[in-house]
């Protein structure tokens, strides 16, 4: 089985919005929802111009991400790195400027929100007992997208490490979930390991849905609302919907393996 981390097994987006709050309190701004959206807007809009922003493994980070990601091993060149210690000042001194706050407190917003960032990654609930459940029956995979040191990093920090065979990264492999080149690299690893797949689980219907559908697998679609957009049943035949990972079936369809993906 195939899976997902951010927002399939660790809180992702939420914490981000709950880390921006608490850095907007930390130097003297409102946190209430209006403010918050607009300091994740200024993120969006800034991070979608940064001159790296498709560099390497920073192809598949998202925005929010881009704030605390690590600042050593991460195998990016130095001019990279100082890129992106400017680009977090440069983000909090914008949203400090458009909320009538302080600039010169931007570098206490960065490392505000890099504390907290950190105290907010955790699992979802329940994903403990749930992948422990699983493992009884199936080997797990992790396919994921990002900079690995990070994403490493988040999965040892909310204790989840240890529950998967194989981690499989857009930043080693070279290429986001969606591209095809992902899931032949993912299919390659199968038959060395002499597997095949039984599900494909995630939130994203263009990336874990993208991943399943290029390697040929069937897919659980993760839809937190109760509900998917009626376009994501046609992407792919064999995807089924649930609310969380807690209602992945235990027994899973034939594994199976895409002609010509090994």
């Amino acid at each position: 089985m195939i899976l997902d981390l951010d927002d399939t097994l660790i809180d992702d987006i939420r914490s981000a919005r709950g880390a921006v709050a608490r850095s907007l309190s930390a130097v003297g701004l409102p946190n209430d929802f209006e403010t918050t959206e607009l300091a994740l807007r200024f993120i969006r809009k800034l991070w979608k111009s940064h001159p790296h922003r498709h560099t390497g493994p920073l192809a598949h980070v998202s925005s929010w991400e881009a704030l605390w990601l690590p600042r050593e091993n991460t195998g990016l060149p130095e001019p990279v790195i100082e890129s992106l210690r400017q680009h977090e000042i440069q983000v909090w001194r914008a949203i400090l400027d458009s909320c009538q706050g302080d600039p010169d407190k931007a570098s206490t917003a960065v490392h505000a929100y890099r504390v907290f960032r950190h105290e907010h990654v955790r699992s979802l609930p329940g994903i403990h007992a749930t992948l422990s459940l699983l493992r009884r029956n199936h080997r797990l995979w992790l396919a994921t997208n990002g900079l690995p040191t990070q994403q490493r990093r988040k999965l040892s920090g909310a204790a989840l490490t240890e529950f998967f065979d194989r981690i499989l990264v857009s930043g080693e492999v070279g290429a986001a979930k969606s591209n095809p080149v992902f899931a032949s690299v993912t299919g390659r690893a199968l038959a060395q390991d002499e597997l095949g797949v039984c599900l494909v689980v995630g939130d994203s219907v263009t990336q874990d849905l993208g991943l399943a559908s290029n390697g040929g697998w069937a897919a659980a679609h993760i839809c937190p609302a109760g509900w998917c957009d009626a376009t994501v049943a046609s992407r792919q035949a064999a995807v089924t919907h649930i609310p969380s990972l807690s209602h992945v079936a235990c027994e899973c369809p034939p594994p199976t393996l895409r002609e010509g993906s090994l």
